[in-house]
């Protein structure tokens, strides 16, 4: 079987011997997570490294009635971004999770068993499956603490997910219906012959159930709620995959589907690059308002990803590669300041951002890690965010959207005030004691790897950027990836 398709497989797997092993071989958890991990790095590994000429699998050799998985630069690109995150945060958490480790454990690798299959799919109800089942995971992570805060902020993620899943099934049966398959290939072919009125429409419906996963302002609001009392390490993954995967989703759907040739004619463009400029400025000046730390983290994470938006949305080759390379770095960026927060609650309970008062001298390589995060996330140089964040601005400048560069300098200013609030309280010394639990290494040597990323990415963003330089071929073009699929 080929090791794209045990990219879904193994996940459900691993998750399925962690209920096993809670019922009969309790010790084996650690070593049965990290191992599973690392085989699936291997996995991921070998997927990407054959992501160059496109690849499709046909899951049962069905041809077009199986399911269809396509490995793309596109797809390659999410994959490189599970490959970054998932073994640090699965090896930060055998430690950090103290209770239901084996309920968050199987719900974790479900949520990437979905994940992975959102990136991976070429068919359009599969993709909604495999949401559903990204979502639903991340849903009972959210409420694995049993706390009234977690609950709520489950209820919120719930309700607001199945809205966003109601727009998507409903668009995705009008298309079938239309088109009489669910091919994304052969629903492109198709829909040439559908009219402007009806395509919008769908359109629209994709759209509003997408952005409601995404959370965009004003469908943003459950996103604070669902991050302020979930496991930390949970909201690495959800902030650097379950979001960026309802991002990849759409943006397949808009560029696949419908091209780009009709988004510029209807003006989609334009909208998503206004929203986005609209979101990141709220969404600024509510993190600032922030006392709570992972707040201020979930508010920064909305803000982000409307610059991505900005950038998918230009239309452009460079637009393309500048919004995906903000993926990739927005995933490190705040991965490591989600988990040098969870050290900081692991140590000390520090929840609000005064009581990581003088933690700079207790902890100065973390410390320093959550220094250069936040930096590189305000957009500064030498580190990863500066350089995305620039090609987004050059992109939309060279695009005719002048406002939105402007404004994202703008947005910079404003994310730098809060971020500095946060490390002047770090470095701020206190003379109340301090009862400090040692971190361990399992705790540390994750965290020190994805901060270095930040820098690494910064220096050296040809890296990354020679996986990404090849995206904007497979969606500007939709024929190309039409006659990929297909077979032409």
């Amino acid at each position: 079987m080929e090791a794209a398709v045990w990219l879904i497989i193994l996940p459900l797997l691993t998750a399925f011997f962690i209920g096993i092993s809670k019922l009969y071989f309790k010790k084996i958890l650690a070593p049965l997570v990290t191992g599973s991990a690392i085989i699936y790095l291997y996995l991921l590994i070998l997927v990407i490294n054959h992501s160059y000429p496109p690849k499709v699998y046909n899951v049962g050799a069905w041809g077009l009635m199986g399911i269809n998985l396509m490995v793309d630069p596109f797809s390659a690109m999410f994959l490189l971004m599970i490959a970054i995150l998932f073994l640090p945060v699965i090896i930060f958490s055998v430690k950090y999770i103290k209770s239901h480790k084996h309920k968050y454990f199987i719900f974790t690798y479900l949520m990437t068993a979905g994940i992975a299959g959102m990136v991976l799919t070429a068919d359009l109800f599969n993709l909604y499956v495999f949401l559903e089942v990204s979502s639903l995971s991340s849903c009972a992570l959210v409420a694995l603490k049993n706390t009234n805060k977690g609950i709520e902020g489950t209820f919120k993620y719930l309700i607001m997910s199945t809205l966003g899943s109601f727009f998507i099934l409903l668009a995705t049966i009008l298309t079938y219906s239309l088109t009489g398959t669910l091919n994304m290939a052969e629903i492109s072919l198709e829909f040439k012959d559908i009219p402007f009125q009806i395509k919008s429409t769908l359109m629209s419906f994709f759209v509003f159930g997408y952005v409601i996963k995404i959370g965009l302002i004003p469908l943003h609001a459950w996103i604070p709620d669902t991050y302020e009392d979930s496991p930390i390490p949970y909201n690495v993954l959800s902030s650097g995959l379950v979001m960026k995967s309802a991002v990849y989703a759409l943006i397949k759907v808009l560029y696949i589907i419908f091209g780009i040739d009709f988004l510029d004619q209807s003006g989609m463009l334009h909208i998503g690059v206004f929203w986005g400029v609209i979101t990141f400025i709220v969404a600024h000046l509510l993190a600032y308002q922030q006392s709570n730390l992972s707040r201020l983290l979930a508010y920064s994470s909305v803000a982000q990803i409307a610059y991505i938006t900005i950038g998918l949305f230009v239309g452009t080759e460079g637009g393309l590669i500048a919004g995906n390379f903000h993926i990739l770095n927005h995933a490190i960026m705040k991965g490591t300041l989600f988990l040098v927060t969870a050290i900081f609650y692991y140590s000390l309970s520090a929840v609000k951002i005064e009581d990581i008062k003088g933690l700079g001298y207790k902890f100065p390589i973390l410390s320093f890690i959550f220094v250069v995060a936040s930096l590189a996330i305000v957009g500064l140089p030498p580190f990863n965010g500066f350089i995305s964040k620039w090609l987004i601005v050059e992109a939309a400048i060279e695009s005719g959207f002048v406002y939105a560069g402007f404004f994202i300098l703008v947005g910079t200013f404003l994310s730098l005030t809060y971020y500095l609030k946060v490390i002047v309280t770090l470095y701020t010394k206190t003379e109340k004691e301090l009862l400090i639990v040692k971190p361990t290494l399992s705790l540390r040597l994750p965290t020190i790897f994805l901060g270095s990323l930040c820098i690494l990415f910064g220096i050296v963003p040809s890296i990354p950027l020679s996986l990404i330089n090849k995206i904007p071929k497979f969606l500007l073009d939709n024929g190309e990836y039409i006659r990929i699929l297909l077979g032409g």
